[in-house]
């Protein structure tokens, strides 16, 4: 009887613990609610365009300003330089969308913001016509304290705009990519050189070529828009070339592969493949593995 007794009252105890945790979990999804709910009542859209022309933004003395032309977007310094369309459509994408964390009551003065002088001045052209200018000032917490030029108005914004707007170039740029080869799919290598080509074609030695071809990265760019080839070794009196013949993987079609290699700089040299108009520096001894064997 007594052991019947004990297990009904923790029966009832299971009971009330699971009504109060059903209870404290329904108030919990209540208040995330409504503190979602206060949070998308306190964001306030600050940029109203659809798309934009231009847009610029500068830190410390740097700027980087890009124009859509045809579709894409250019770097205005040298709209040669080819850039990663989807980096900079992000970043075109968080201007056009952005909207604000709250919108402080009765703001102090701008200098207690950062936004005297502020730390990042973002200007945009939408294709309307209409101009903008967004000022960035110190951070507040995850956040930034932000303003919309001609206006009094103080905002917090998220810290994603700021860490879009980067000024590295090389972060900025689509850089060209050298096919798969290896030893168990390059079929010859041609290396010309002082108008006299060498070809390697031996087993072994497309074995000890593709250690070369299979290790090469066309990451550290030295020039994203190449004018003067002659500055680093490139031009066609100069350069060395060296022409892989492969079989693609996909297709099991055999095709060609062209690099061509120029001066050396410290530990790397010069490289730019064929039709491109970049040149990257690559680690001299991958360069030498891509075009000589032991004899």
């Amino acid at each position: 009887m007594k052991q019947k007794k004990t297990m009904l009252i923790m029966v009832v105890v299971l009971a009330v613990l699971l009504a109060l945790y059903g209870g404290l979990k329904a108030w919990n999804s209540h208040s995330e609610k409504q503190k979602k709910a206060k949070e998308d009542k306190e964001k306030v859209s600050l940029v109203d365009v659809k798309s934009l022309k231009t847009f610029a933004y500068e830190s410390g003395g740097s700027k980087m300003s890009f124009t859509q032309k045809d579709g894409e977007w250019v770097y205005d310094e040298d709209d040669g330089v080819r850039l990663e369309q989807s980096t900079i459509k992000s970043t075109v994408k968080e201007i056009t969308g952005l909207t604000a964390v709250r919108k402080l009551s009765d703001p102090d003065e701008k200098e207690d913001y950062g936004l005297d002088s502020p730390d990042y001045t973002v200007t945009y052209t939408a294709k309307d016509g209409t101009r903008g200018t967004i000022e960035i000032g110190d951070a507040a917490g995850d956040n930034y304290y932000a303003m919309i030029q001609d206006s009094d108005a103080v905002y917090t914004i998220s810290s994603t705009l700021v860490s879009d707007l980067v000024f590295d170039l090389s972060s900025l740029t689509e850089n060209d990519t050298l096919p798969s080869i290896s030893s168990g799919n390059l079929k010859k290598v041609e290396v010309t050189q002082n108008g006299e080509t060498t070809t390697y074609k031996k087993k072994k030695q497309r074995s000890e070529l593709a250690g070369g071809w299979g290790t090469i990265s066309l990451t550290q760019c030295a020039d994203y828009n190449v004018k003067d080839l002659a500055k680093y070794g490139l031009d066609e009196a100069n350069r060395i070339t060296v022409m892989a013949t492969y079989k693609d993987s996909t297709s099991g079609d055999k095709k060609t592969c062209t690099v061509y290699i120029g001066n050396e700089n410290g530990d790397n040299r010069y490289v730019q493949l064929k039709d491109s108009n970049m040149v990257y520096e690559v680690g001299s001894s991958i360069v030498e593995n891509m075009m000589s064997v032991d004899k």
